[in-house]
């Protein structure tokens, strides 16, 4: 197997045919990045998942720039990937615990509008992209 470091700095770069994807994609790993950066001390399980969240944010912009790599476009593996993106912000949201003497955590606001945005890309990429694969 062959890695090309160009070729997936090259993948990573917006795609004019899945423009609209591509932007959902890099608003969902900034404000996931943003969370993780913002989760207080000691919160194990919500930074997992905000982990997962960007590492499946990553996994889908490589399959949707180079259809068969990963998963194809169809698969079912590309939905669990997008129903992942979609629920971790909300549950990171949820199960952050706050630091000692502090009102609620700086991140919550960030992984909710997180999960909106994923729930939006996950809904138009499978209307528009799933779907019609049957």
């Amino acid at each position: 197997m062959d890695i090309n470091v160009n070729q997936i700095i090259e993948y990573l770069l917006p795609q004019s045919d899945t423009m609209l994807y591509d932007i959902l994609l890099y608003f969902i790993f900034f404000l996931s990045l943003i969370t993780l950066f913002l989760l207080p001390d000691k919160n194990m399980v919500p930074t997992l998942l905000m982990g997962a969240t960007l590492m499946s944010a990553v996994v889908a912009k490589l399959s949707l720039a180079a259809p068969g790599v990963i998963f194809s476009r169809g698969e079912f593996g590309m939905l669990a990937i997008n129903a992942l993106m979609f629920t971790f912000p909300f549950i990171t949201a949820g199960v952050t615990r706050r630091a000692r003497l502090t009102k609620a955590p700086k991140s919550t606001i960030p992984a909710i509008v997180a999960g909106l945005f994923a729930g939006v890309y996950f809904f138009v990429y499978w209307f528009f992209i799933q779907r019609p694969l049957g």
